[in-house]
């Protein structure tokens, strides 16, 4: 059964020859020719003839994303010379008038009727219309569709939940920002086969995988993260790197989403089979009300970093708490007993309290809202501080758990420096710059320093460890973060 097709695009007849014979020798089951994209109408088409994997031949319209141009008539000229030449296939598009004629030297090849939405993906019950009338025209109906969002990724998934109850052969698929997923899991889809790039920075449509990580990925792990906005973030190359380093097949994708789409997007993971997801900003509260467990160390923060999918059953985690900890271990830091002052009321500052208390380290929460101080002050058995009020104060301990000196904000500090004294363990979960201003500041009043990419690399470690159940290497996270830095 062929499940795998790899579409070419060739500027001439010779280098689509070389191009179907590398996807052959890649484990392509089928080839297209994308002919529409050729800088002229080959005049001779049989140097393809005696390839020996199945092809099939395409003139995508402009109309559909392609840039055919020519006439009906012309279009039936051309297949009838590809059906000559060995091609097994044609691509017609839904709307071709072709699709109403049955020439008896175009009677014999298999038609693959294609619809495609370059913009956006329709409702479900459209994408199941259209796609059981292109089936009623003939052989496989194919549905290509742009999906952007987790809502239209979901319609598109719901789609082929219900086209697969009846039992037919179809292409479901997407292009845009959520085509690789869909591209991955074509099976969850129900699809009958998938379409693959022959190599990254080929691809003939937005989307495309290329065809070896979709030969290597056939079973493989995928896991991600959510938030919105997810901007620049350093976890897809430290997993991925963590992935090729112990030889698992995995990917790690982006799936931004809404706050109304995480309930949408929680059953995708179950559906598609992802393994888990890291949960960022703003999305590490709200997101519990759709898991169906919260670990202890989750519960005990209020916030949920890492989501692990347990033969549909999700489960969230906290991997922050156990992140500081060892950052904070790394770096050969005694917190027993000891002052500590925590900057900033959300998440990572709730992650830093639930550590620090465990510690049993004296705990003041310091926010420019007073009520959120005293918020978290209270779960945590902290006292709370405005920050105007802790210059005064003694600690032997300060983490900046604010966003306050991110990359994309001013460069300030988040706490009066007054408050920074030499021989005091200094944190900033920022990664972004690895030297924020702060850090700048405590290391010049001769303060010890940890950077947040510290916590952030033992953070993932944990995550990774409970998607796959191996635990990556220090060191090749801690590259991979390097190489992003620059």
């Amino acid at each position: 059964m062929m499940t795998i097709c790899v579409s070419v695009a060739a500027a001439t007849i010779k280098e689509a020859v070389e191009a179907v014979n590398a996807a052959r020798e890649k484990g392509a089951d089928l080839v297209e020719v994308r002919f529409d994209l050729m800088a002229e109408q080959p005049s001779d088409l049989t140097p393809l003839k005696n390839i020996p994997i199945p092809k099939m031949a395409t003139l995508r319209s402009k109309a559909q994303g392609g840039a055919w141009e020519g006439d009906d008539e012309a279009k039936a000229r051309f297949f009838r010379r590809a059906i000559k030449a060995g091609f097994t296939l044609i691509d017609l598009e839904d709307d071709s008038p072709l699709l109403q004629r049955r020439e008896r030297d175009m009677k014999n090849v298999e038609r693959v009727i294609s619809h495609h939405e370059l913009d956006a993906t329709p409702s479900t019950s459209r994408i199941i219309e259209l796609m059981l009338l292109a089936g009623a025209k003939g052989e496989l109906p194919k549905g290509a569709f742009a999906v952007n969002s987790v809502e239209e990724l979901h319609r598109l998934v719901h789609a082929g939940k219900m086209l697969a109850l009846t039992g037919k052969k179809y292409v479901l698929l997407g292009t845009g920002d959520f085509g690789p997923i869909t591209r991955l899991r074509y099976r969850r889809l129900g699809s009958s086969m998938t379409y693959a790039s022959l190599e990254a920075g080929k691809e003939t449509a937005p989307g495309q995988v290329d065809v070896a990580t979709l030969k290597r990925m056939e079973n493989g792990i995928i896991t991600g993260i959510t938030g919105m906005p997810l901007g620049h973030s350093y976890s897809p190359a430290m997993h991925r790197a963590a992935f090729a380093s112990l030889g698992i097949a995995g990917t790690y994708l982006p799936f931004p989403a809404e706050k109304n789409e995480l309930p949408l997007l929680m059953e995708i993971v179950r559906e598609l089979d992802i393994a888990g997801l890291n949960i960022t900003i703003p999305h590490k509260e709200s997101v519990m009300e759709h898991l169906d467990e919260i670990d202890a160390t989750a519960q005990e923060v209020g916030a949920v970093n890492v989501v692990v999918n347990r033969k549909g059953r999700l489960i969230g985690r906290n991997t922050d708490v156990s992140g500081l900890g060892q950052a904070f271990k790394a770096a050969g830091a005694d917190l027993g007993g000891k002052r500590a002052l925590i900057v900033g009321a959300g998440g990572a500052a709730r992650a830093c309290a639930a550590f620090l208390r465990r510690e049993k380290a004296n705990i003041v929460i310091a926010n420019r809202t007073r009520s959120r101080a005293d918020e978290v002050a209270k779960r945590f058995s902290a006292r709370a501080a405005g920050l105007d009020d802790v210059a005064g104060m003694e600690f032997d301990v300060v983490v900046n758990c604010t966003p306050v000196g991110m990359e994309g904000f001013p460069a300030e500090l988040p706490i009066d420096p007054a408050v920074l004294r030499p021989g005091q363990v200094v944190m900033d979960v920022i990664y972004n710059p690895e030297r924020t201003p702060f850090l700048a500041e405590a290391e010049e009043r001769g303060c010890q320093t940890i950077p947040g990419r510290e916590m952030l690399i033992y953070q993932a470690m944990d995550a990774f460890e409970a998607w796959t159940g191996q635990r990556p290497s220090y060191e090749i996270m801690a590259e991979a973060v390097r190489k992003e830095q620059g």
